[in-house]
């Protein structure tokens, strides 16, 4: 029987307590993954290994989830963005999946909400 590879995630957070939750739950859900602090350290992350999917805070200082995910867009076209932030309903959530998010999350969000989204997103890009 062939293993399935896991699929390998970016977590890009600047609350530590928050990176260390998701981190946490992708690897109750199978999936391996890796930490960025802010938006320089995920363009840095990016460009040395692949990701299939990236989970993406909104706001951060410096470079901002909107300036990363525009530059994915141009650079990773193929890898999915979630992207999670404290203000989802309105004009966030407008631009991020106008800039190319495929899902745009509220935090809190809870352990189902993200298990379901994130496989919905590994499906459509398996």
């Amino acid at each position: 029987m062939m293993m399935m590879k896991k699929k390998h995630i970016l977590v890009v957070d600047d609350d530590p307590s928050l990176r260390a939750l998701f981190q946490a739950l992708l690897d109750i859900y199978g999936y391996t993954s890796e930490t960025a602090v802010n938006g320089r350290e995920a363009l840095g992350r990016l460009a040395q290994a692949p990701f299939d999917t990236v989970l993406l805070d909104y706001m951060m200082p410096g470079i901002n989830g909107l300036m990363v995910l525009h530059h994915m867009q141009r650079h990773h076209p193929s890898i999915p963005v979630m992207m999670l932030t404290g203000h989802a309903e309105g004009q966030v959530a407008a631009q991020a999946l106008a800039a190319g998010a495929r899902i745009c999350l509220s935090k809190p969000v809870n352990g189902a909400e993200l298990k379901e989204a994130l496989n919905s997103m590994v499906e459509m890009n398996a």
